[in-house]
């Protein structure tokens, strides 16, 4: 894990566009199919292709967090995919045994949505972009802000919230203020599908989080379609 500022010195030298992404953005590309999230899978493979490119076209970053909540809820993602899908196989073959008891014949055959490997294929890629991403090194000034937020209940800490979406979100901050000093004018995207830590009832960014990430150029999204169009405009 290199420090903020050998970070903030890597994406200065790549010139790219980057793109933070917390965990729950990354899982999102795991639970797609039972979501329902439009165009995850579709912009995840083409971030993949994006910053495993020589040289990167983006440079995804992720707080000192973000590696052990994965792990954490990853595998337990996949399988909550899988159950998702053998429940999908099971009502078809409800579908499928009702029509022959009643002489139809559907112009398709079974299903076999369990069968192809979908959940560790998702898995394997959301394994990837974490495995391509710069992965930040806690430090100390960064972690006393994020307490101090959590204390005072300040977003993404809500009344009785924990600091760890704190603690990204302040070495996020400190990244951009690197980079802002260092002359970056490349786009720099924040990426979060918790809207209810981050944004307000309306889904709308926290007013003090918009002055906080506009004060350092940050973008704010809340999925990857969204993340990535960004990047590339």
């Amino acid at each position: 894990m290199p420090s903020l500022a050998d970070a903030s010195a890597q994406i200065l030298a790549a010139g790219a566009p980057v793109l933070f992404a917390d965990t729950c953005s990354l899982l999102d590309v795991i639970r797609t199919p039972t979501r329902l999230l439009r165009g995850c899978v579709e912009s995840a493979a083409e971030l993949l292709q994006l910053v495993s490119s020589v040289p990167p076209q983006c440079v995804l970053v992720v707080g000192s967090f973000v590696p052990g909540e994965w792990q954490a809820h990853a595998s337990a993602t996949a399988d909550e995919l899988r159950k998702y899908l053998a429940r999908l196989d099971e009502q078809a073959a409800y579908f499928h045994n009702s029509c022959g008891a009643l002489g139809i014949a559907p112009p398709f055959g079974r299903p076999g949505y369990g069968a192809v490997g979908l959940a560790d294929r998702l898995l394997d890629l959301s394994s990837q972009l974490l495995g391509r991403a710069i992965h930040l090194a806690p430090q100390n000034d960064t972690n006393l802000r994020a307490f101090n937020r959590a204390a005072t209940n300040t977003p993404p800490s809500g009344k009785g919230g924990e600091s760890k979406d704190s603690t990204i979100i302040e070495e996020c901050l400190e990244v951009c203020r690197l980079l802002q000093a260092g002359g970056f004018a490349r786009k720099r995207v924040f990426c979060t599908s918790n809207t209810d830590d981050y944004c307000e009832a309306t889904k709308a960014l926290h007013p003090l989080l918009v002055t906080e990430f506009t004060a350092v150029g940050l973008g704010f999204t809340k999925d990857l379609p969204w993340a990535l169009h960004e990047m590339k405009t």
